[in-house]
């Protein structure tokens, strides 16, 4: 049984030995730059569409709030006329306003959240990718370092 244990023991050795050998360090930094990239690309492109909802719920939530303000005007200007009837439809419209007015700003404090989690996540990655490219050429360049001293020698 202690037998097939050592040469259990050693065949697993021998294997990830083989295994650390066939693995470039450059390859793997190669390839994760390539899925930081590949990430970087997909989170610019949300980023964008998130940042474009939030600028359409910006646009829509001011919108109303100039609609709120024109229909309060034409009460006033109604009334001033003498015309209550018309003062008052004025002042529903600009209730139903007010209450769409609280939805469209729950949309746009939701989509200004969410693109500010998007800007960090970006900038996250972005920071990443530029840390991992400035590692990838530091190992290239103690790569180039230890062969230059060995041949030196």
């Amino acid at each position: 049984m202690g037998i097939l244990k050592r040469f259990k023991d050693i065949m697993s050795a021998n294997i990830n030995a083989m295994l650390d050998k066939a693995e470039d360090p450059e390859k793997m930094i190669d390839q994760y730059l390539r899925d930081l990239q590949e990430d970087l690309r997909n989170v610019k492109s949300e980023t964008a569409t998130v940042m474009a909802d939030e600028t359409r719920c910006k646009r829509a939530l001011d919108d109303c709030d100039a609609d709120i303000a024109k229909m309060q005007n034409y009460a006033e200007k109604a009334l001033l006329a003498g015309n209550e009837a018309d003062a008052m439809k004025f002042l529903e419209k600009k209730n139903q306003l007010a209450s769409k007015r609280t939805s469209l700003q729950q949309s746009y404090d939701m989509a200004a959240g969410n693109a500010a989690k998007m800007k960090e996540m970006h900038d996250k990655l972005t920071k990443g990718y530029h840390g991992s490219e400035q590692q990838k050429g530091r190992h290239q360049g103690e790569g180039s370092g230890c062969k230059d001293a060995g041949e030196d020698e």
